[in-house]
């Protein structure tokens, strides 16, 4: 590289380019190499030689910030698990508290295929454990409303779906100083159908069961702890019909946390 600046810069000293360098300071071609057989570099030997003008001395400091910047590595850091052509399983826990009479506990599994490190699809079963809302209770209690469950107009108890997640960003977070842990983050979008129980007549309280198309989207982290075993925190929210009574679109909210595992 340096015999490369040297001829780069003796020939720009030496050719008429507007007539400046050659009227100047004429190159000599006769020079010899320094003792050991090393060569000085284009921009030592402009320093140094008396005879340089200053447009020559001014050329060989922006070349040498040229051909600097050219050299610049940027390192990227190996990414601590590589997910390419991997199979992953992952256990589902969650909770979905945005429904003004049922709370949900939907709990479930995973499986999933990374066909890049940034894009992979995802299929997903989870069972809804229900809990009446402190609101049902009011409604339903002989000491409160005193209203039949008729008034809870749809249930989920279960739901199933197939998406696709992209994951952009890969980085590392120091835990409290004394580890550093790697994750990356994802969004993703997805179809299926949930399993519901509706009520179809106000005067007729037992609903019946139904299965409706769905979608979702989601974002979450994955917080890798080896090569094999990540935890996954994630938020997404659901869109299916809403009750046939009422109409409109059901909106369920699940924050989830998982176990997932590379294969």
């Amino acid at each position: 590289m340096k015999k490369l600046l040297f001829l780069v810069a003796a020939v720009a000293a030496g050719v008429p380019a507007g007539g400046a360098f050659a009227q100047d300071a004429p190159v000599e071609t006769d020079a010899a190499p320094e003792a050991g057989g090393v060569e000085a570099s284009a921009e030592d030997a402009a320093a140094t030689d008396d005879s340089a003008t200053a447009a020559e001395k001014t050329l060989e400091r922006d070349l040498a910030m040229f051909w600097g910047k050219r050299r610049e590595v940027k390192v990227v850091q190996k990414r601590q698990v590589e997910k390419d052509g991997r199979f992953e399983l992952a256990l589902t826990g969650g909770i979905i508290p945005n429904d003004d009479f049922i709370v949900y506990y939907p709990v479930g599994g995973r499986v999933g295929y990374h066909f890049s490190e940034s894009f992979s699809v995802e299929a997903a079963y989870a069972y809804s454990f229900q809990s009446d809302s402190g609101l049902t209770d009011f409604l339903t209690s002989p000491d409160g409303a005193d209203l039949t469950r008729a008034v809870i107009q749809q249930t989920i108890s279960m739901y199933y779906n197939i998406g696709l997640n992209w994951a952009p960003i890969y980085g590392k977070v120091s835990l409290l100083g004394m580890k550093l842990v790697h994750f990356e983050s994802y969004v993703g979008l997805g179809v299926g159908a949930a399993n519901v129980e509706e009520l179809v007549d106000s005067s007729n309280p037992n609903p019946s069961s139904s299965i409706k198309p769905a979608g979702n989207v989601s974002v979450g982290f994955r917080w890798f702890v080896d090569d094999t075993i990540n935890v996954r925190t994630e938020y997404r929210h659901h869109f299916l019909q809403g009750p046939e009574i009422s109409g409109g679109v059901y909106t369920p909210a699940e924050l989830t946390l998982a176990v997932g595992f590379m294969l």
